[in-house]
């Protein structure tokens, strides 16, 4: 079973993101009254970031190393280097969603419902100085899922381009 532990550790994060991002953020904008004065701000972007690639993305990782450890069953998965990708792509989507998309969405929810969607979704209203912040600072958590990705990528890179040290007979 450790043969499979990354694999199944991407299927855990399915769960975990299905929870989160299709259970609690699709049901913050889904509801008629949510539907009437958020649809359509960030907090559709919280949902989506965390639904697709949250459950899909992992989804299909799992799936990937699956079929990757089939296909070379004699080349190890390098621990390190999966920890690091895992935990860097998980902390990446939680901070694009924690440091920029949340945020900006609960305002512009608040705007929508005080002033009118027409109001939250304006150019004068979005390219205020906060915002503008807040979408730097969310570089922070894009850098983060990146290096996650790359070394999700260098794994799969060395499985299939390089043979293991040494072989089980």
């Amino acid at each position: 079973m450790d043969r499979l532990k990354w694999p199944i550790y991407c299927f855990v994060a399915v769960a975990f993101w299905n929870m989160l991002g299709a259970g609690v953020f699709g049901f913050l904008i889904n509801p008629p009254i949510s539907l009437y004065y958020i649809q359509g701000l960030n907090t559709t972007a919280v949902h989506a970031h965390a639904a697709l690639f949250g459950v899909y993305g992992f989804l299909a990782l799992g799936f990937v190393f699956l079929i990757a450890r089939y296909l070379r069953p004699n080349t190890p998965f390098n621990d390190k280097l999966m920890k690091w990708g895992f935990w860097l792509l998980n902390g990446g989507l939680i901070l694009m969603i924690v440091s920029s998309l949340l945020p900006i969405g609960i305002i512009q929810g608040y705007a929508s419902i005080s002033e009118g969607l027409w109001y939250a979704r304006s150019e004068e209203f979005m390219q205020q100085p906060l915002f503008d912040t807040l979408r730097w600072v969310r570089l922070v958590g894009d850098v983060v899922f990146i290096f996650g990705a790359l070394a999700f990528l260098l794994q799969i890179f060395t499985m299939v381009f390089f043979k293991p040290k040494h072989t089980a007979n």
